[in-house]
């Protein structure tokens, strides 16, 4: 009898046992440490231009020691960061995962709405009310949460609200976001852990306040730089104050745009990074942080000013300052680290205008105020046109019930007019769009992944090559109007060999890529494929 229950006992402690060891992911197998690196602006380009600038253990030691993609593109329609790093991060694309651009118009409320909008949340720090709920899918760290439950630590520093949120996913333990109205970290109670202490620390023991009070000027003298200063300073070079308002009737300051924003994401990613013990055991942790290289009043993404030099030339010393710091504290060895950009175009239409290149803004405001006139004419003396934003016309669907008018023929006599426009290259009913299929890397295709059942409007257009819509603040929807738009993305440390790929892959196919070097699921919209030259 005591041997037979010895033999159950040992068999159930052999069996708990081996439950464990499976459990637990061999170190051997895949890195500690993810830190994924989303720089706002950043373009091969002008990596390339100040390549012989850079600190041989800041970026070029990302991307000499590491993998270089250089065929990388966004298969999306350009409408917003919260899209393309949506993208990035659950291999899909807004057909799929929902977010199609920083904003949307909700036929609910009338209104433009922010696509992280969420009323049923709190604010921390901030009276936003913010969430990834309308981010349908899951992204390569929500699965990594998902595969090591209360193992696996996950953690967002950014500058923008929508950013942190899509880097964030669902299930972030904490993200973190600049507040430039209150000069502080604020965030979401989306997220399990609120504001992590350190960026709450950070905010009370002065440390943000005193980024806030470093003043900017040349890190180098001044005729060193390429260019010429955007605004010159006599005695500087150049000089900004990160308080300085953005204009005379905003309460936001130029602070995201100055290097004293990178400087607090890197403070803080490194504060986390040592205080939660990132790295230190056999699950893999993921850390994500965003970074710019966008300057105060930049009217051109090129490359042409000593702000914008020194802008690059700075984070490459955060950059260094990163890498030493992991190095010592994990070892790059067994840190996975993944660098890539969002959607810009290469010039602005200014500065392609004053070259002879056909170009311009877009402004919808004037079209949609013909566009209405010509349907009233058309149709009779009703709002046709119930909202617009991003290229998608919404059409007052109640009214035409009423009216017994055919949808179908008025969506394509709107898409008709809509090519007489300067500026409009293409315009389609949403229904046609929608319905198509295939994977050819046509324009047609490329809308119908940028467009979402739950936000697209009735009408698409799009606009010719060169041109860029604004809002009525100017501000850019989509930075690129690209065919293809392409985007550095650089993998470095862990196994990875120095190499160039020169494959071409899509932003969907980064995600998976982790998820196989991670060996855990795919995100479950996922239809990116591995980068196979990093797996061998």
């Amino acid at each position: 009898m005591s041997f037979s229950l010895r033999n159950i006992f040992l068999s159930i402690t052999i069996l708990f046992v081996s439950v464990s060891i499976f459990a637990k992911p061999a170190a051997t197998e895949r890195p500690r440490l993810v830190i994924g690196i989303m720089v706002d602006g950043l373009q091969q380009k002008h990596v390339d231009l100040l390549w012989n600038y850079l600190d041989p253990n800041g970026l070029k030691q990302i991307i000499s020691k590491g993998a270089n993609c250089e065929n990388v593109y966004y298969n999306i329609v350009s409408a917003g960061n919260a899209s393309d790093i949506a993208s990035v991060m659950t291999g899909s694309i807004p057909y799929y995962n929902g977010v199609a651009g920083n904003n949307y118009y909700s036929r609910g409320d009338k209104d433009i709405q922010s696509v992280i909008q969420d009323d049923n949340q709190v604010g921390i720090g901030t009276k936003q009310t913010l969430s990834a709920h309308n981010l349908l899918s899951s992204t390569v760290l929500d699965e990594l949460m998902l595969a090591y439950p209360n193992k696996s630590k996950s953690y967002v520093v950014a500058l923008n609200a929508e950013d942190a949120i899509m880097l964030g996913g669902h299930t972030a333990q904490s993200v973190a976001w600049i507040d430039d109205e209150q000069s502080k970290w604020v965030t979401t109670g989306y997220y399990a852990d609120g504001l992590s202490r350190w960026a709450d620390e950070m905010n009370v023991n002065g440390v943000f306040k005193n980024y806030t009070e470093r003043t900017w000027g040349p890190l180098f003298n001044i005729s060193t730089y390429f260019s010429k200063p955007n605004r010159e300073d006599k005695k500087w070079g150049f000089f900004y104050d990160p308080m300085t308002k953005k204009s005379k009737n905003s309460s936001a300051t130029i602070l995201k745009r100055t290097p004293s924003a990178n400087g607090l994401v890197a403070e803080l990613g490194l504060k986390i990074l040592d205080q939660e013990q990132l790295g230190m055991d056999v699950y893999p942790d993921m850390l994500m942080l965003q970074f710019t290289v966008r300057t105060p009043f930049e009217k051109t993404s090129a490359l042409q000013s000593a702000e914008k030099e020194d802008m690059y030339l700075r984070l490459d010393k955060e950059i260094q300052t990163l890498l030493q710091k992991i190095d010592v504290k994990v070892g790059l060895d067994k840190t996975l680290i993944f660098v890539f950009g969002n959607q810009t175009d290469v010039h602005s239409p200014s500065e392609l205008g004053e070259n002879k290149i056909p170009a311009g803004y877009f402004n919808a405001d004037r079209s949609m105020a013909l566009l209405s006139t010509y349907l009233i004419a058309m149709y009779g003396q009703e709002r046709w046109i119930e909202g617009y934003y991003g290229k998608n016309i919404f059409l007052n669907k109640q009214k035409i019930e009423e009216k017994k008018l055919n949808i179908r023929e008025m969506e394509q006599t709107i898409s008709e007019f809509m090519l007489e426009f300067e500026g409009i290259q293409a315009a389609y009913p949403a229904s046609q769009i929608l319905s198509m299929g295939g994977n050819a890397n046509t324009e047609m295709v490329r809308i119908r992944n940028s467009s979402n059942k739950n936000t697209v409007g009735d009408i698409i257009f799009t606009l010719l090559p060169g041109w860029i819509e604004v809002d009525n603040k100017n501000n850019p929807v989509g930075e690129s109007n690209a065919i293809v738009s392409y985007s550095p993305v650089y993998f470095s440390g862990w196994q990875i060999k120095p190499q160039t790929i020169s494959g071409a892959y899509q932003m969907t196919d980064i995600a998976p890529t982790l998820s196989r070097i991670l060996d855990i699921p795919m995100p479950n919209a996922n239809i990116g494929k591995p980068i196979e030259e990093l797996l061998k």
